[in-house]
């Protein structure tokens, strides 16, 4: 049987990739929401709000401990 984690593989980069992306469409969140809150879009606001917690959520998954086997201990996420 293969042991598919020594297989030469990009899954670490795609990893990495997508804890970037998260970390960035959470700022971005938290950017669109403050000011959708001072142009009194309150519906928005909690829209904005919900992706923000949803993208907390995807942080904690990827704190995985089989994420963290193909990217490394230094992938870890810091919450806002």
């Amino acid at each position: 049987m293969t042991d598919f984690k020594h297989r030469p593989t990009n899954l670490g980069q795609h990893l990495w990739s997508l804890r970037n992306l998260a970390e960035q469409t959470h700022a971005a969140a938290q950017s669109a929401e403050l000011h959708s809150r001072t142009v009194g879009q309150a519906s928005l606001s909690q829209k904005l709000l919900d992706i923000q917690r949803q993208l907390c959520i995807l942080q904690l998954r990827l704190k995985d401990p089989e994420i963290q086997e193909w990217t490394g201990k230094q992938m870890q996420l810091p919450f806002r």
